[in-house]
Protein backbone atom coordinates (compact mmCIF):
# COMPACT_ATOMS: atom_id res chain seq x y z
CA UNK A 1 0.00 0.00 0.00
CA UNK A 2 2.25 2.92 -1.21
CA UNK A 3 0.32 6.35 -0.85
CA UNK A 4 1.08 9.24 -2.76
CA UNK A 5 1.23 12.82 -0.52
CA UNK A 6 -1.41 15.26 -2.38
CA UNK A 7 -1.24 18.98 -2.05
CA UNK A 8 -3.07 19.85 1.47
CA UNK A 9 -6.99 21.27 1.70
CA UNK A 10 -9.44 21.62 3.24
CA UNK A 11 -11.91 18.63 2.43
CA UNK A 12 -15.13 20.21 4.22
CA UNK A 13 -16.39 23.59 4.06
CA UNK A 14 -16.78 25.37 7.26
CA UNK A 15 -20.64 26.29 6.36
CA UNK A 16 -22.86 27.37 8.85
CA UNK A 17 -24.91 24.78 11.00
CA UNK A 18 -27.73 25.23 13.10
CA UNK A 19 -26.20 24.62 16.52
CA UNK A 20 -26.49 26.92 19.17
CA UNK A 21 -23.39 26.83 21.95
CA UNK A 22 -21.65 28.99 24.66
CA UNK A 23 -18.66 30.27 25.84
CA UNK A 24 -14.97 28.54 26.13
CA UNK A 25 -12.23 27.10 24.36
CA UNK A 26 -9.63 24.93 23.91
CA UNK A 27 -6.61 25.68 21.45
CA UNK A 28 -6.97 22.96 17.90
CA UNK A 29 -4.00 22.46 15.32
CA UNK A 30 -4.24 25.22 12.67
CA UNK A 31 -6.83 24.13 9.93
CA UNK A 32 -4.83 22.00 7.70
CA UNK A 33 -6.03 18.42 5.93
CA UNK A 34 -3.77 15.36 4.82
CA UNK A 35 -4.64 13.75 1.34
CA UNK A 36 -3.04 11.05 0.46
CA UNK A 37 -4.03 8.35 -2.73
CA UNK A 38 -3.69 4.50 -1.68
CA UNK A 39 -4.76 1.01 -3.56
CA UNK A 40 -5.44 -1.60 -1.49
CA UNK A 41 -7.42 -5.22 -1.69
CA UNK A 42 -10.30 -5.88 0.03
CA UNK A 43 -13.13 -9.01 -0.02
CA UNK A 44 -10.39 -9.92 -2.64
CA UNK A 45 -11.32 -6.46 -4.62
CA UNK A 46 -8.52 -4.12 -5.70
CA UNK A 47 -9.80 -1.24 -4.85
CA UNK A 48 -8.19 2.75 -5.26
CA UNK A 49 -8.75 5.39 -2.30
CA UNK A 50 -8.61 8.89 -1.42
CA UNK A 51 -7.56 9.43 2.29
CA UNK A 52 -8.29 12.42 3.94
CA UNK A 53 -7.77 13.45 7.46
CA UNK A 54 -9.75 16.91 6.97
CA UNK A 55 -11.57 19.49 9.55
CA UNK A 56 -15.35 20.31 9.68
CA UNK A 57 -16.47 23.45 11.44
CA UNK A 58 -20.08 23.59 12.94
CA UNK A 59 -21.30 27.05 13.20
CA UNK A 60 -24.27 28.23 16.01
CA UNK A 61 -26.75 30.27 14.34
CA UNK A 62 -24.53 33.61 14.30
CA UNK A 63 -22.18 31.90 12.41
CA UNK A 64 -19.47 31.50 15.21
CA UNK A 65 -17.84 27.99 15.06
CA UNK A 66 -18.56 25.59 18.40
CA UNK A 67 -16.83 22.82 17.33
CA UNK A 68 -13.73 21.54 14.88
CA UNK A 69 -13.93 17.82 14.10
CA UNK A 70 -11.17 16.33 12.65
CA UNK A 71 -12.23 13.23 11.06
CA UNK A 72 -10.36 10.72 8.44
CA UNK A 73 -12.68 9.40 5.30
CA UNK A 74 -11.65 6.47 3.29
CA UNK A 75 -13.51 7.65 -0.51
CA UNK A 76 -13.12 5.14 -3.38
CA UNK A 77 -10.89 7.45 -6.27
CA UNK A 78 -13.05 6.65 -9.73
CA UNK A 79 -16.44 5.37 -8.00
CA UNK A 80 -18.66 5.18 -11.05
CA UNK A 81 -22.23 6.44 -9.14
CA UNK A 82 -21.94 7.80 -5.92
CA UNK A 83 -25.41 8.03 -5.59
CA UNK A 84 -25.85 4.14 -4.90
CA UNK A 85 -22.24 3.70 -3.16
CA UNK A 86 -23.20 3.59 0.83
CA UNK A 87 -21.13 6.40 3.04
CA UNK A 88 -20.68 4.68 6.49
CA UNK A 89 -19.82 6.89 9.28
CA UNK A 90 -17.99 5.16 12.37
CA UNK A 91 -17.16 6.10 15.93
CA UNK A 92 -16.09 4.27 18.91
CA UNK A 93 -17.94 4.92 22.70
CA UNK A 94 -16.67 5.81 26.07
CA UNK A 95 -17.54 8.59 26.64
CA UNK A 96 -16.06 9.83 25.15
CA UNK A 97 -13.00 7.91 22.90
CA UNK A 98 -11.91 8.51 19.35
CA UNK A 99 -12.34 6.13 17.00
CA UNK A 100 -9.28 4.43 16.79
CA UNK A 101 -10.48 1.13 17.94
CA UNK A 102 -13.22 0.61 14.19
CA UNK A 103 -10.16 2.25 12.75
CA UNK A 104 -7.19 0.42 13.33
CA UNK A 105 -8.83 -2.99 15.04
CA UNK A 106 -11.83 -3.32 12.53
CA UNK A 107 -12.45 -1.17 9.21
CA UNK A 108 -9.96 0.84 8.30
CA UNK A 109 -7.48 -0.15 5.28
CA UNK A 110 -4.50 -1.24 7.82
CA UNK A 111 -5.20 -2.78 10.99
CA UNK A 112 -3.44 -4.21 14.31
CA UNK A 113 -2.74 -8.42 14.24
CA UNK A 114 -2.71 -9.90 17.62
CA UNK A 115 -2.40 -13.00 18.18
CA UNK A 116 -5.28 -15.42 17.95
CA UNK A 117 -3.76 -17.33 21.08
CA UNK A 118 -5.13 -15.76 23.98
CA UNK A 119 -2.09 -16.85 25.71
CA UNK A 120 0.58 -15.73 23.49
CA UNK A 121 2.93 -12.55 24.57
CA UNK A 122 2.35 -10.21 22.25
CA UNK A 123 6.07 -8.57 21.34
CA UNK A 124 6.76 -5.25 19.83
CA UNK A 125 7.00 -3.96 17.71
CA UNK A 126 3.62 -4.54 17.13
CA UNK A 127 2.12 -6.74 14.23
CA UNK A 128 -0.05 -4.42 11.75
CA UNK A 129 -0.95 -5.90 8.21
CA UNK A 130 -3.07 -4.22 5.29
CA UNK A 131 -6.85 -5.15 6.42
CA UNK A 132 -8.67 -7.53 3.65
CA UNK A 133 -12.03 -6.81 6.09
CA UNK A 134 -11.89 -3.59 5.22
CA UNK A 135 -15.25 -2.28 3.71
CA UNK A 136 -13.86 -0.24 1.06
CA UNK A 137 -15.05 -2.76 -1.92
CA UNK A 138 -18.39 -1.78 -1.11
CA UNK A 139 -18.94 1.71 1.00
CA UNK A 140 -16.91 4.70 1.52
CA UNK A 141 -15.66 5.09 5.37
CA UNK A 142 -15.62 8.16 7.44
CA UNK A 143 -14.37 7.40 11.29
CA UNK A 144 -15.53 10.27 13.36
CA UNK A 145 -13.64 11.78 16.60
CA UNK A 146 -16.38 13.30 18.81
CA UNK A 147 -15.44 16.26 20.54
CA UNK A 148 -12.66 16.52 22.46
CA UNK A 149 -11.31 13.18 21.42
CA UNK A 150 -8.82 12.71 18.86
CA UNK A 151 -7.65 16.36 17.27
CA UNK A 152 -11.33 17.68 17.47
CA UNK A 153 -11.91 20.51 19.78
CA UNK A 154 -14.59 22.43 21.13
CA UNK A 155 -14.46 26.21 20.29
CA UNK A 156 -14.42 29.45 21.44
CA UNK A 157 -18.36 29.90 20.71
CA UNK A 158 -19.01 26.96 23.11
CA UNK A 159 -18.47 25.23 26.16
CA UNK A 160 -17.53 21.18 27.02
CA UNK A 161 -20.92 20.93 28.76
CA UNK A 162 -22.75 21.62 25.69
CA UNK A 163 -21.33 18.45 24.41
CA UNK A 164 -20.72 16.02 27.32
CA UNK A 165 -24.30 14.88 27.39
CA UNK A 166 -26.10 12.57 25.10
CA UNK A 167 -28.14 15.24 23.36
CA UNK A 168 -25.49 17.67 22.33
CA UNK A 169 -22.89 15.23 21.82
CA UNK A 170 -25.32 13.14 19.22
CA UNK A 171 -26.41 16.58 17.90
CA UNK A 172 -22.96 17.30 17.12
CA UNK A 173 -21.89 14.21 15.44
CA UNK A 174 -25.38 14.65 13.51
CA UNK A 175 -24.44 18.17 12.50
CA UNK A 176 -20.82 16.72 11.26
CA UNK A 177 -22.52 14.12 9.09
CA UNK A 178 -24.96 16.28 7.61
CA UNK A 179 -21.73 18.44 7.00
CA UNK A 180 -19.47 16.18 5.39
CA UNK A 181 -22.23 14.75 3.18
CA UNK A 182 -23.11 18.18 1.84
CA UNK A 183 -19.31 19.20 1.21
CA UNK A 184 -18.80 15.57 -0.46
CA UNK A 185 -22.20 16.03 -2.89
CA UNK A 186 -23.20 12.65 -0.75
CA UNK A 187 -26.76 13.75 0.28
CA UNK A 188 -28.32 11.11 -2.65
CA UNK A 189 -25.71 8.34 -1.25
CA UNK A 190 -27.08 5.41 1.08
CA UNK A 191 -26.25 6.26 4.54
CA UNK A 192 -25.28 4.25 7.64
CA UNK A 193 -24.15 4.85 11.00
CA UNK A 194 -21.66 2.46 12.84
CA UNK A 195 -21.31 2.80 16.59
CA UNK A 196 -19.94 1.03 19.26
CA UNK A 197 -20.56 0.54 22.92
CA UNK A 198 -21.40 4.14 24.30
CA UNK A 199 -21.35 4.95 20.68
CA UNK A 200 -24.27 2.85 20.24
CA UNK A 201 -26.51 5.04 22.25
CA UNK A 202 -25.16 7.58 20.47
CA UNK A 203 -26.11 6.47 16.78
CA UNK A 204 -30.00 5.74 18.46
CA UNK A 205 -30.16 9.16 19.02
CA UNK A 206 -28.87 9.90 16.00
CA UNK A 207 -31.09 8.20 13.81
CA UNK A 208 -33.91 10.32 15.65
CA UNK A 209 -32.33 13.42 15.24
CA UNK A 210 -31.78 12.92 11.63
CA UNK A 211 -34.89 11.60 10.72
CA UNK A 212 -35.90 15.34 10.75
CA UNK A 213 -33.02 16.13 8.25
CA UNK A 214 -31.09 13.31 6.82
CA UNK A 215 -32.44 9.99 7.38
CA UNK A 216 -30.83 7.00 7.90
CA UNK A 217 -30.90 3.98 5.70
CA UNK A 218 -29.43 2.39 8.50
CA UNK A 219 -27.71 1.93 11.80
CA UNK A 220 -24.67 -0.73 12.98
CA UNK A 221 -24.15 -1.41 16.92
CA UNK A 222 -21.42 -3.28 18.01
CA UNK A 223 -21.68 -4.22 21.35
CA UNK A 224 -24.82 -2.19 22.11
CA UNK A 225 -25.61 -0.28 25.38
CA UNK A 226 -28.71 0.80 23.86
CA UNK A 227 -31.17 -0.33 26.17
CA UNK A 228 -28.65 0.08 29.23
CA UNK A 229 -30.84 1.50 31.56
CA UNK A 230 -33.00 -1.81 31.64
CA UNK A 231 -29.85 -4.06 31.99
CA UNK A 232 -27.53 -2.81 33.67
CA UNK A 233 -26.63 -4.45 37.07
CA UNK A 234 -28.36 -2.34 39.27
CA UNK A 235 -29.78 -3.41 42.70
CA UNK A 236 -33.05 -5.02 42.92
CA UNK A 237 -32.88 -4.77 38.66
CA UNK A 238 -34.01 -8.26 37.85
CA UNK A 239 -34.21 -8.11 33.73
CA UNK A 240 -30.51 -7.07 34.22
CA UNK A 241 -29.29 -10.58 35.72
CA UNK A 242 -31.70 -12.28 33.73
CA UNK A 243 -30.59 -11.05 30.29
CA UNK A 244 -26.64 -11.14 31.13
CA UNK A 245 -27.11 -14.85 32.46
CA UNK A 246 -25.76 -15.79 28.55
CA UNK A 247 -22.68 -14.03 28.80
CA UNK A 248 -21.65 -15.95 32.06
CA UNK A 249 -22.81 -19.00 30.09
CA UNK A 250 -20.63 -18.44 27.43
CA UNK A 251 -16.84 -17.48 29.32
CA UNK A 252 -17.76 -20.66 31.58
CA UNK A 253 -18.54 -22.52 28.54
CA UNK A 254 -15.16 -21.19 27.22
CA UNK A 255 -13.23 -21.87 30.56
CA UNK A 256 -14.87 -25.76 30.64
CA UNK A 257 -16.71 -24.54 34.31
CA UNK A 258 -20.17 -24.89 32.54
CA UNK A 259 -21.85 -28.32 32.11
CA UNK A 260 -22.39 -27.98 28.43
CA UNK A 261 -23.65 -31.35 27.46
CA UNK A 262 -21.46 -30.84 24.83
CA UNK A 263 -23.70 -28.30 22.86
CA UNK A 264 -21.93 -25.63 21.48
CA UNK A 265 -21.61 -22.34 22.90
CA UNK A 266 -24.17 -21.04 20.33
CA UNK A 267 -26.65 -23.69 21.32
CA UNK A 268 -25.55 -23.52 25.05
CA UNK A 269 -26.62 -19.72 24.92
CA UNK A 270 -29.36 -20.16 23.26
CA UNK A 271 -30.38 -22.61 26.21
CA UNK A 272 -29.12 -19.89 29.01
CA UNK A 273 -31.06 -17.61 27.39
CA UNK A 274 -34.09 -19.06 27.05
CA UNK A 275 -33.55 -20.15 30.99
CA UNK A 276 -32.61 -16.72 32.08
CA UNK A 277 -35.76 -15.33 30.33
CA UNK A 278 -38.43 -17.64 32.40
CA UNK A 279 -36.96 -19.85 34.97
CA UNK A 280 -34.05 -17.55 36.47
CA UNK A 281 -36.21 -14.50 35.88
CA UNK A 282 -39.33 -16.05 37.77
CA UNK A 283 -37.45 -16.63 40.75
CA UNK A 284 -35.77 -12.99 41.05
CA UNK A 285 -39.05 -11.82 40.71
CA UNK A 286 -40.27 -13.69 43.43
CA UNK A 287 -37.42 -12.68 45.74
CA UNK A 288 -37.89 -13.74 49.50
CA UNK A 289 -41.20 -15.35 48.44
CA UNK A 290 -39.63 -17.95 46.26
CA UNK A 291 -39.86 -21.34 48.34
CA UNK A 292 -36.47 -22.85 49.40
CA UNK A 293 -36.38 -26.25 47.34
CA UNK A 294 -37.18 -23.56 44.31
CA UNK A 295 -34.31 -21.41 45.36
CA UNK A 296 -31.69 -24.63 46.00
CA UNK A 297 -33.12 -25.57 42.59
CA UNK A 298 -32.42 -22.71 41.10
CA UNK A 299 -29.38 -22.52 41.97
CA UNK A 300 -27.83 -25.99 41.07
CA UNK A 301 -29.10 -24.77 37.41
CA UNK A 302 -27.38 -21.59 37.78
CA UNK A 303 -23.92 -23.61 38.86
CA UNK A 304 -24.09 -25.60 35.68
CA UNK A 305 -24.83 -22.23 33.55
CA UNK A 306 -22.22 -20.24 34.87
CA UNK A 307 -19.66 -22.55 37.16
CA UNK A 308 -20.48 -20.36 39.89
CA UNK A 309 -21.11 -22.89 42.98
CA UNK A 310 -24.96 -23.25 44.17
CA UNK A 311 -23.78 -21.92 47.42
CA UNK A 312 -22.78 -18.71 45.74
CA UNK A 313 -25.91 -18.36 45.05
CA UNK A 314 -27.37 -19.11 47.56
CA UNK A 315 -25.91 -17.17 49.93
CA UNK A 316 -26.42 -13.82 47.23
CA UNK A 317 -29.87 -14.05 46.68
CA UNK A 318 -29.49 -15.86 43.43
CA UNK A 319 -27.27 -13.27 41.97
CA UNK A 320 -23.59 -12.81 40.59
CA UNK A 321 -23.18 -9.56 38.80
CA UNK A 322 -20.65 -9.38 36.04
CA UNK A 323 -17.91 -7.09 38.10
CA UNK A 324 -18.22 -10.18 40.93
CA UNK A 325 -17.78 -12.87 37.89
CA UNK A 326 -14.75 -11.88 36.11
CA UNK A 327 -12.79 -12.77 39.55
CA UNK A 328 -15.22 -15.37 41.01
CA UNK A 329 -14.93 -18.07 37.66
CA UNK A 330 -11.24 -18.51 38.33
CA UNK A 331 -10.92 -17.85 41.56
CA UNK A 332 -9.45 -21.27 42.83
CA UNK A 333 -6.62 -20.81 39.82
CA UNK A 334 -5.84 -17.75 41.42
CA UNK A 335 -7.06 -16.22 38.18
CA UNK A 336 -9.35 -13.56 36.59
CA UNK A 337 -10.53 -13.01 33.27
CA UNK A 338 -10.98 -10.20 31.38
CA UNK A 339 -13.83 -7.76 31.24
CA UNK A 340 -13.50 -7.22 27.67
CA UNK A 341 -13.13 -10.01 26.70
CA UNK A 342 -13.06 -12.91 29.37
CA UNK A 343 -11.33 -15.51 27.03
CA UNK A 344 -8.55 -13.50 28.44
CA UNK A 345 -7.02 -14.60 32.04
CA UNK A 346 -4.22 -13.73 34.42
CA UNK A 347 -2.82 -14.12 38.08
CA UNK A 348 -4.81 -12.39 40.44
CA UNK A 349 -2.38 -9.33 41.23
CA UNK A 350 -1.05 -8.96 44.75
CA UNK A 351 -2.97 -7.24 47.43
CA UNK A 352 -2.46 -3.65 47.17
CA UNK A 353 -2.00 -3.75 43.53
CA UNK A 354 -3.89 -2.66 40.80
CA UNK A 355 -5.85 -5.50 38.84
CA UNK A 356 -4.70 -5.25 35.43
CA UNK A 357 -7.56 -6.55 32.28
CA UNK A 358 -5.87 -9.45 30.79
CA UNK A 359 -6.87 -8.39 27.58
CA UNK A 360 -4.84 -5.17 28.15
CA UNK A 361 -2.16 -6.33 26.18
CA UNK A 362 -4.18 -6.20 22.74
CA UNK A 363 -5.52 -3.09 23.71
CA UNK A 364 -2.05 -1.70 24.23
CA UNK A 365 -1.13 -2.40 20.42
CA UNK A 366 -3.90 0.05 19.24
CA UNK A 367 -2.41 3.58 20.14
CA UNK A 368 1.15 3.03 18.87
CA UNK A 369 0.02 1.36 16.09
CA UNK A 370 -2.54 4.11 14.87
CA UNK A 371 0.32 6.94 15.83
CA UNK A 372 2.61 5.78 13.07
CA UNK A 373 -0.03 4.40 10.37
CA UNK A 374 -1.07 8.11 10.74
CA UNK A 375 2.07 9.99 10.39
CA UNK A 376 3.97 7.08 8.26
CA UNK A 377 1.01 6.38 5.67
CA UNK A 378 -1.64 9.56 6.33
CA UNK A 379 1.76 11.76 6.54
CA UNK A 380 -0.10 13.62 9.20
CA UNK A 381 2.67 16.30 10.57
CA UNK A 382 0.36 17.37 13.40
CA UNK A 383 1.86 15.98 16.93
CA UNK A 384 0.65 12.85 17.80
CA UNK A 385 1.01 14.18 21.36
CA UNK A 386 -1.99 16.09 20.93
CA UNK A 387 -4.34 13.73 19.69
CA UNK A 388 -6.11 12.34 22.70
CA UNK A 389 -7.79 8.53 22.91
CA UNK A 390 -10.45 9.60 25.58
CA UNK A 391 -12.32 12.93 25.64
CA UNK A 392 -10.91 14.49 29.08
CA UNK A 393 -12.74 15.44 32.74
CA UNK A 394 -16.20 13.23 31.31
CA UNK A 395 -17.14 12.31 34.21
CA UNK A 396 -20.42 14.83 35.05
CA UNK A 397 -21.63 13.63 31.70
CA UNK A 398 -25.29 14.15 31.27
CA UNK A 399 -27.02 11.04 30.39
CA UNK A 400 -31.07 12.21 30.07
CA UNK A 401 -31.50 12.47 26.27
CA UNK A 402 -32.24 16.17 26.88
CA UNK A 403 -30.22 16.86 29.55
CA UNK A 404 -33.35 18.69 31.23
CA UNK A 405 -35.12 18.68 34.24
CA UNK A 406 -36.87 15.44 35.52
CA UNK A 407 -34.54 13.22 37.80
CA UNK A 408 -35.74 9.53 38.70
CA UNK A 409 -38.50 10.19 36.41
CA UNK A 410 -37.05 10.75 33.26
CA UNK A 411 -37.13 9.13 29.70
CA UNK A 412 -34.04 6.92 28.76
CA UNK A 413 -35.82 5.55 26.49
CA UNK A 414 -32.81 5.48 23.69
CA UNK A 415 -34.22 2.33 21.56
CA UNK A 416 -37.42 4.66 20.44
CA UNK A 417 -35.41 6.68 18.41
CA UNK A 418 -35.33 3.83 15.59
CA UNK A 419 -39.14 4.01 15.65
CA UNK A 420 -38.64 7.72 14.70
CA UNK A 421 -36.01 6.99 12.18
CA UNK A 422 -38.16 3.96 10.67
CA UNK A 423 -41.63 6.66 10.01
CA UNK A 424 -39.04 8.79 7.97
CA UNK A 425 -37.48 6.48 5.89
CA UNK A 426 -40.12 2.96 5.96
CA UNK A 427 -36.60 1.22 4.90
CA UNK A 428 -34.38 1.86 7.57
CA UNK A 429 -32.66 -1.36 8.67
CA UNK A 430 -31.45 -1.95 12.11
CA UNK A 431 -27.84 -4.38 13.26
CA UNK A 432 -27.10 -5.54 15.90
CA UNK A 433 -23.78 -7.77 16.97
CA UNK A 434 -22.45 -8.70 19.83
CA UNK A 435 -19.16 -10.79 21.16
CA UNK A 436 -20.21 -13.80 23.43
CA UNK A 437 -17.05 -12.81 26.03
CA UNK A 438 -17.80 -9.35 26.15
CA UNK A 439 -18.78 -9.21 29.76
CA UNK A 440 -19.52 -5.12 29.55
CA UNK A 441 -22.11 -5.23 27.07
CA UNK A 442 -23.43 -8.42 26.54
CA UNK A 443 -25.42 -10.57 23.95
CA UNK A 444 -28.29 -11.47 26.21
CA UNK A 445 -29.16 -7.95 26.49
CA UNK A 446 -28.94 -7.92 22.95
CA UNK A 447 -31.48 -10.18 22.35
CA UNK A 448 -33.75 -8.61 24.56
CA UNK A 449 -33.35 -5.23 22.55
CA UNK A 450 -34.03 -7.19 19.34
CA UNK A 451 -37.69 -8.97 21.25
CA UNK A 452 -38.68 -5.37 23.13
CA UNK A 453 -37.25 -2.74 20.60
CA UNK A 454 -39.20 0.06 18.38
CA UNK A 455 -39.29 -1.67 15.31
CA UNK A 456 -40.42 -5.22 13.91
CA UNK A 457 -38.75 -8.24 14.22
CA UNK A 458 -37.49 -7.86 9.95
CA UNK A 459 -35.91 -4.40 10.09
CA UNK A 460 -33.47 -6.25 12.28
CA UNK A 461 -30.68 -8.48 12.43
CA UNK A 462 -28.83 -10.22 15.63
CA UNK A 463 -25.46 -11.81 15.06
CA UNK A 464 -23.33 -13.33 17.51
CA UNK A 465 -19.35 -13.27 17.52
CA UNK A 466 -16.78 -15.61 18.43
CA UNK A 467 -15.00 -12.51 20.69
CA UNK A 468 -15.33 -10.01 23.27
CA UNK A 469 -16.13 -6.21 23.31
CA UNK A 470 -13.76 -5.56 20.54
CA UNK A 471 -14.68 -8.82 19.07
CA UNK A 472 -12.85 -8.37 15.48
CA UNK A 473 -9.76 -8.87 17.49
CA UNK A 474 -10.61 -12.19 16.88
CA UNK A 475 -9.73 -12.74 13.31
CA UNK A 476 -12.61 -15.12 12.47
CA UNK A 477 -14.84 -13.09 14.33
CA UNK A 478 -13.56 -9.80 11.99
CA UNK A 479 -14.81 -12.14 8.89
CA UNK A 480 -17.92 -12.73 10.21
CA UNK A 481 -18.42 -8.97 11.43
CA UNK A 482 -17.29 -7.74 8.24
CA UNK A 483 -19.20 -10.06 5.78
CA UNK A 484 -22.43 -8.65 7.83
CA UNK A 485 -21.98 -5.17 7.65
CA UNK A 486 -21.37 -5.91 3.98
CA UNK A 487 -24.53 -7.71 3.20
CA UNK A 488 -26.16 -5.55 5.66
CA UNK A 489 -25.31 -2.07 3.57
CA UNK A 490 -25.28 -3.83 0.26
CA UNK A 491 -28.97 -5.83 0.70
CA UNK A 492 -27.49 -9.06 0.10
Amino acid sequence: MKPASLALFLLCAAAPQAFAQAPAAVAAPAAESFVTRHTGTFNGQKVKYVATVGETVLRDAQGAPTIRFVTTSYVRDGAKDQAVRPVIFLFNGGPSSASTWLHMGAFGPRRISPPQDVNAEIPKPYKVVDNAYSLLDVADLVFIDPAETGFTRVQPAAKRADFYQVDGDAKSVSGFVEAWLKANGREASPKYVLGESYGTLRAAVMAGQLAKTTPLDGVILMGQAVNMMETSQRPGNAISYATNITALAAVAAYHGRADTGGKTVAAFVDDAYAFGMNEYLAALVKGQDLPAAEREAIARKLQAFTGISADYYLAHDLIISKVDFVSELLKDEGRVVGVYDARYSAPVAAPGARQVDPFGKVMDMVRPSFDAYMTEQLKVTWPMAEYRSFAPETLGWGWSPTSGIGGPFNDFDYQANFGLALKAKPTFRLMIGAGYYDTTTTIGPARYLKARGALPAERVVLHDYEGGHMAYTNEDALKAFSNDVRAFVTGR
